[in-house]
């Protein structure tokens, strides 16, 4: 549900933003019609949307009138036609374009992605390993015939062809015809009408951050179209992109389903106000990514306070019909937002609600239906995104059955494939990394002796865990044989909502790893576990392999474990005790320390120009640049206990694994949305806060690269 997925994103610090790569990965993690009862406790999908452009050429025009020569202290080398324009530099001046020049110049975005990098050629050599698997009829077992059943029915293309859009216009129809408030309520109250409709509320079990050994309750208002409450203000240009591509999209599903384009424009004028309602009250991306944010969402109420927050809403039949009537406590983490529900459930307000359940369910659907649907779909996110061209059918249908099935389909792979040593070997190297790491805090000048304790028991509590969760899914229970695509979505929200209920006032199981897979090129950290998970996606290419030297392991996939552990002491991590609870264990003056040495981070970010008058926001990548930072001085820290340790080969390959180049519309959504530094600036900013680094190049003032010594802004 979408707080679920708000606190999983305030609280997983991952090394990069999945799914903003491909074409497929964002179809995947992007679905606008969420908050529905039991589809958000199922789908648990990211709240934005990709849809078609309006203006390719206006868009184009704004993106060439930004991109040329942008940028200070360096140019914008993520966008090649910056690189393109510029000549070779020396690392002594701009360490990224130095190693990726060449690179840059050659490569091109493929078909199908917004961006190109070392995680994209990974993680391609990961998909045609897990296709690879799908297609393997000698992997036996429950779990891959549920990933071959979905992988098969999302490429019946003639059987989606022949029904076209049927399975959505009973939906449609059934919207279309409420006629008074009274009838919203039996809507939304009736599970099977309102499946793939998000009911303005949304309910799910989350751990509890408070108490993360168990689960809570959670209720709180259903998505945004544009995700982010401050684009109701003011458009951004992603923001702009993506209300004329939802009304472009919508309107052709819309027509297609025979109806005008002016009540398609009715409809979706009429969503908007509705949304754009319900956003005054809603926290913006900038508030939930500020480490204040617990305090405010932190909300508990009693079954019986929960109707008085929504007075106008039918909460206590909305809780009972969906099944958490038993619920002991409540976590409502936006009240303000579901008092403001109740304001606008009213029959004044009748018309604005259908616009917003029309929209989102349609919108929703899309990639569940014909080809003509999915292709229309596909189309809306290359223009969010800048894409162009597709991917294959069968990349898309694996990146479906990934999200969809994440633990059926790595179970499956490594059923095929052995990956047992490379287990052992990268979970020695988590524990070496985690020694030196003591040694970092041990040799921290600012923090007190109680503070320094009760971090380094932090640290030795962490959980490491390495390729696979301890545990999965028991998935026994769901059967897909026989089922069309369209049922399978239905099938599985009804699974995981049965699965969710159980749940309620539970005891969470730590083990798991929901909502991950361990096929994607990635890796995180999970505050409420304190546990570090190394991806089995990343273990290959730049990151990992018997044919790499130290220096590259340790700048590859050591950095990235680094980054992961470092993660535990960012300005969200730091906030949690060693059992994975909200909890204070700092002394006053040593989080004053703390806080002024991350202010100092987020006011040198603040000063860097991205391309035009567009700065980084130094608050939004505050978590992510410690963790980038503090997990580089790990495995330097390391790399010190090594002989003859070639730094320069090291700092080198750390720059090639951030290589990227990336269309300017995904480069803006990053930049505005996102709390990953651009990854130029992840090369270079790091890079230069390391007395290593001005040694093994030689950088002297002056030098592009320079950093003054009392300038530099490592937190540990």
């Amino acid at each position: 549900m979408k707080r679920k997925q708000i606190l999983a994103a305030l609280l997983t610090g991952c090394l990069l933003l999945a799914g903003c790569g491909t074409a497929a990965d964002s179809a995947v993690t992007e679905t606008p019609a969420e908050g529905a009862s039991k589809e958000e406790v199922a789908a648990d999908a990211s709240t934005d949307t990709a849809s078609a452009e309006s203006s390719e050429e206006t868009a184009q025009a704004e993106s060439e009138s930004y991109v040329v020569d942008g940028g200070s202290p360096w140019i914008n080398s993520n966008i090649k036609e910056n690189v393109v324009n510029s000549d070779k530099a020396s690392a002594k001046d701009d360490l990224n374009l130095a190693v990726n020049y060449d690179w840059a110049i050659t490569a091109e975005i493929p078909d199908g992605y917004s961006s190109y990098d070392s995680f994209t050629e990974v993680s391609q050599i990961i998909d045609d390993k897990a296709l690879e698997t799908l297609k393997d009829e000698t992997i036996t077992g429950h779990d891959a015939e549920l990933a071959r059943a979905y992988y098969n029915a999302f490429l019946d293309w003639d059987d989606r062809n022949a029904k076209g859009l049927s399975p959505l216009e009973p939906f449609v129809k059934d919207i279309e015809s409420l006629s008074s408030i009274e009838d919203v309520t039996e809507f939304i109250l009736d599970n099977d009408r309102s499946n793939f409709t998000p009911t303005l509320v949304g309910i799910g079990n989350v751990g509890d951050l408070t108490d993360s050994s168990r689960y809570v309750t959670n209720v709180d208002h259903s998505s945004l179209l544009l995700g982010d409450s401050a684009e109701y203000k003011e458009f951004s240009t992603v923001g702009k992109l993506k209300y004329d591509a939802y009304r472009s999209l919508f309107s052709n599903m819309m027509t297609r389903l025979g109806y005008t384009n002016d009540e398609a424009d009715k409809y979706y004028d009429a969503c908007f106000s509705f949304e754009s309602a319900l956003s005054e009250k809603v926290y913006t991306s900038l508030e939930n990514s500020d480490p204040a944010i617990y305090d405010k969402i932190l909300n508990y109420y009693e079954p019986e306070e929960m109707a008085a927050l929504a007075p106008n809403f039918p909460m206590d039949e909305f809780i009972k019909e969906n099944g958490y009537d038993n619920a002991k406590v409540f976590l409502v983490t936006e009240p303000d937002a579901l008092a403001k529900i109740s304001d606008l459930y009213t029959s004044d307000n009748l018309e604005n609600i259908k616009g917003y359940f029309m929209v989102q369910t349609v919108l929703g659907c899309t990639t569940d239906l014909d080809r003509e649907a999915f292709d229309a779909r596909l189309e809306a996110q290359r223009s969010i995104y800048g894409a162009s061209g597709t991917l294959s059918d069968e990349k898309y249908a694996y990146a479906y059955v990934n999200a969809a099935l994440p633990e059926a389909m790595e179970k499956a792979y490594m059923a095929k494939y052995d990956v047992t040593e490379t287990k052992k070997e990268v979970t020695q190297l988590c524990k070496d990394v985690a020694d030196v790491y003591r040694e970092m805090l041990e040799n921290e000048d600012w923090l007190s002796d109680e503070t320094r304790e009760y971090a380094m028991e932090k640290l030795d509590s962490l959980e490491i865990n390495v390729v696979e969760p301890k545990e999965y899914v028991d998935y026994s229970g769901l059967d897909l044989n026989g089922l069309t695509y369209f049922e399978i979505q239905k099938a599985l929200a009804d699974f995981s909502w049965e699965l969710d209920k159980e749940r309620t006032n539970g005891t969470v199981n730590k083990n798991l790893w929901e909502g991950m897979s361990t096929l994607e090129t990635n890796a995180y950290y999970d505050p409420t576990a304190n546990s570090i998970n190394i991806l089995l996606g990343i273990l290959d290419g730049v990151f990992y392999g018997d044919d790499k030297s130290k220096e590259e392991i340790y700048a590859g996939i050591g950095a990235v474990i680094g980054h992961e552990i470092s993660h535990a002491f960012d300005t969200n991590g730091a906030q949690f005790d060693k059992d994975g609870n909200y909890s204070n264990w700092w002394t006053d003056e040593d989080y004053s320390a703390f806080q002024e040495r991350a202010q100092k981070l987020i006011n040198y970010y603040d000063g860097i120009t991205v391309f035009g008058d567009e700065k980084v926001t130094g608050s939004l990548v505050q978590t992510e640049a410690i963790a980038d930072m503090a997990g580089l001085k790990a495995m330097l820290t390391l790399a010190s206990k090594e002989e003859s340790f070639d730094y320069k080969k090291f700092f080198e390959s750390y720059a090639n694994v951030w290589k990227n180049i990336s269309t300017y519309e995904a480069i803006y959504s990053q930049l505005t949305q996102d709390a990953h530094p651009l990854d130029y600036l992840r090369v270079n900013v790091t890079s230069q806060q390391f007395d290593e680094f001005y040694e093994a190049f030689d950088v002297k003032e002056g030098d592009g690269m320079y950093l003054a010594p009392e300038d530099r802004i490592l937190i540990w």
